[in-house]
């Protein structure tokens, strides 16, 4: 562990954790390509990491493809997988060589159609991955409604396709963000399956599977390893073999299991109230980086206070009511009291805004913590 002292809130990242988490799936899902979905966090320095490990990544838009590419990473290491996207950003993505788009509805394919000046319809040159909707069951974030295709929908977008000669390249889905349960893939792959059947009904032949992201971190709950979801999933690719079926590309998108756990966010008491309630106020909240308490998530925490137990609201230091994040049994709060948040490692940093002024957390890389608690050595 080093010797600089920081200012808080600083987010430390655990390199070797980073890349382990990448083995870890790697081993979990042999046959996968692992597509980092940067989103979550996108440090050059996490890309460089999975880099060398030999990962693919996941885009969502042309400025986080761009980035890749400026960092070295070639176009066919890159899948955009926003489901519903500009007509240019669809054109500039194929212009840069990415080929690998997602869509969920007819309108989408429409954009894929020929245009003014174009010498080959872009579905002539983009790999169409159909996005359908799976239950999300067990998952603290369910993706279900702003994307993928229902069932109902899929003869009328198998039927436009067939029609206007669009190959149909994969299937992909998301099980939820965090999805804490085996029962929420085994329910993906099989309609996963039941869509490779309808597809194939209207002669497309779909030959890439992309499982999306999901994989959860610990919360301080019960979930299932990698290897368990693993061997779920590879279950289903026997199944669908013995069938005579065998994709030719298949695909997984973890964004939270490559950077949650390697991320430990540390901040610090700016105030404490005592009214009908506590309120501990930290340096840290909503708008730098705790975006996601406000939907739920609850992160393990560490306290550099030995003092007794009480409730009180978390919340940020803006001038803000919607910077809240929620109760917690900490020690009585004091201003300068240090409280370490655990497996914060995606999602935090990259949801920071300067709303009132306040920063987000600066990020610091460590080559390994063997234990958060040395990390309060280090703040100033």
């Amino acid at each position: 562990m080093e010797n600089k002292i920081y200012d808080t809130p600083v987010l430390f990242i655990d390199r070797s954790r980073i890349r382990q988490n990448y083995l870890d799936l790697k081993k979990a899902l042999p046959p996968f390509r692992i597509a980092y979905a940067i989103k979550s966090n996108s440090h050059p320095e996490i890309i460089d990491i999975l880099k060398k490990e030999g990962s693919h990544f996941e885009t969502a838009s042309i400025a986080e493809i761009e980035k890749l590419l400026a960092l070295g990473v070639k176009a066919d290491e890159i899948v955009l997988s926003n489901p519903v996207k500009a007509p240019d950003a669809i054109r500039r993505a194929l212009e840069h060589g990415v080929t690998i788009q997602s869509f969920d509805s007819v309108e989408e394919l429409e954009k894929f159609k020929p245009h003014a000046g174009a010498s080959a319809p872009l579905s002539h040159r983009v790999r169409p991955q159909l996005r359908i909707v799976v239950p999300n069951e067990g998952s603290m974030w369910p993706l279900s409604g702003k994307f993928g295709a229902d069932e109902e929908l899929w003869p009328a977008i198998f039927q436009y396709m067939k029609d206007h000669e669009i190959p149909l390249d994969g299937i992909t889905f998301h099980p939820g963000s965090q999805c804490e349960t085996i029962s929420g893939w085994d329910s993906a792959m099989y309609l996963t399956w039941r869509c490779i059947e309808i597809a194939r009904e209207y002669g497309l032949n779909p030959t890439t599977i992309n499982i999306g992201g999901g994989f959860p971190v610990n919360l301080g709950r019960k979930i299932p390893t990698a290897a368990e979801i693993g061997k779920v999933v590879i279950r289903h690719l026997k199944e669908w073999e013995r069938k005579g079926f065998k994709p030719q590309d298949l695909i997984v998108e973890p964004g939270r299991f490559i950077s949650g756990s390697a991320g430990v966010l540390a901040t610090k008491v700016v105030g404490v109230a005592r009214r009908e309630k506590t309120w501990a106020f930290l340096d840290c909240g909503v708008f730098t980086g705790m975006m996601e308490t406000i939907d739920g998530i609850t992160y393990p925490m560490l306290f550099s206070s030995k003092a007794e137990k009480e409730t009180a609201m978390l919340c940020g230091p803006s001038c803000d009511s919607v910077d809240k994040m929620y109760e917690a049994q900490i020690p009585a709060a004091k201003p300068g009291d240090a409280i370490l948040f655990l497996s914060a490692g995606a999602y935090t940093s990259v949801y920071a805004s300067e709303f009132n002024g306040f920063l987000g957390p600066k990020m610091v890389f460590i080559d390994q913590i063997k234990d958060p608690a040395d990390l309060f050595s280090l703040l100033a």
